[in-house]
């Protein structure tokens, strides 16, 4: 078998159904891809949701709440593909998602790692953004923040076993994933988007545990400069991985609701690690949600 589609869901039987649909729909051989659903303890009606699917298609786990990376480690050990994708169970995916991701590999001589684009759309199906003019191979772009959907992360079986999520990073585990892959292999970024992102108003980043949130930031900035590749390549570019922490840690502060002034400071010290970020983008983005 191709390809192994894991889904960690907790709390989404709203959405997780499109989900599968879109899966179910792809012009891939039903033969080269499978399906497996993790219910990470889910307290709404997901499992009596998931019994409406052909168990023939979909593979059905229900385990004891441990948050996404346990659910995402969990899958890929049931996983028979030579491929895993961790797909989030409330966005969609295009009909060429699989059929793309196996062109692909086929293109690329079976490549470790590798993401396909993707584009985000709000819950009226309305486009806001699209992420397809990634450099060929995303390395050196990594460094300087998460521009991957995890929809869009194909990785080869026998280098997700050996290089599984960090189970007790709860908040940014694929981004200390892309990071530890990418300062150990070529990591390709392939234009296609085979999937949305769909930006609703129930998504974790708008609920954020102050105090929790800021712990899970220390541990990913701290497990990855333990790291000794990842200081290997990346050491010299310290500023810039630290600056990102602090305007992503910005970012889901102002998304979150909480005091400008809590923003500003992480925001003063992105600058002091990197002056440039002043100028960027995510900078921009940050002010904009803390005045709006």
């Amino acid at each position: 078998m191709f390809l192994s589609i894991i889904i960690p869901t907790y709390n989404r039987a709203g959405f997780i159904g499109k989900t599968l649909a879109s899966l179910l729909v792809q012009d891939a051989s039903a033969s080269d891809f499978e399906i497996i659903v993790i219910d990470d303890g889910s307290t709404d009606n997901t499992r009596e949701m998931m019994e409406s699917f052909d168990r023939t298609r979909v593979r059905y786990f229900r385990k004891e709440n441990g948050e996404r990376s346990a659910a995402r480690n969990y899958g890929a050990r049931l996983a028979k593909g030579d491929y895993i994708n961790f797909f989030d169970s409330d966005d969609l995916a295009y009909p060429h998602h699989v059929r793309t991701a196996l062109e692909t590999v086929q293109r690329l001589q079976s490549p470790e790692v590798f993401h396909l684009g993707y584009d985000v759309k709000d819950d009226k199906n309305r486009l806001t953004r699209t992420m397809c003019d990634l450099p060929t191979k995303v390395n050196g772009r990594l460094i300087d923040g998460n521009h991957l959907s995890c929809n869009g992360v194909f990785i080869r079986a026998d280098v997700c076993g050996q290089y599984p999520f960090l189970e007790n990073l709860h908040v940014s585990e694929d981004y200390q994933l892309w990071l530890r892959l990418a300062a150990r292999f070529d990591f390709h970024a392939i234009k296609t988007v085979t999937s949305t992102v769909v930006d609703h108003q129930a998504r974790s980043v708008f609920k954020i545990h102050e105090e929790k949130f800021l712990k899970r930031m220390a541990l990913l900035q701290t497990s990855l400069e333990a790291d000794e590749r990842f200081m290997q390549v990346y050491g010299g570019q310290l500023g810039t991985f630290r600056a990102y922490l602090f305007i992503h840690t910005a970012l889901h502060f102002a998304m979150a609701g909480l005091s400008s002034a809590k923003v500003f400071r992480y925001l003063l010290a992105a600058v002091k690690n990197k002056p440039t970020v002043l100028f960027s983008r995510r900078f921009a983005a940050v002010l904009k949600n803390t005045i709006l």
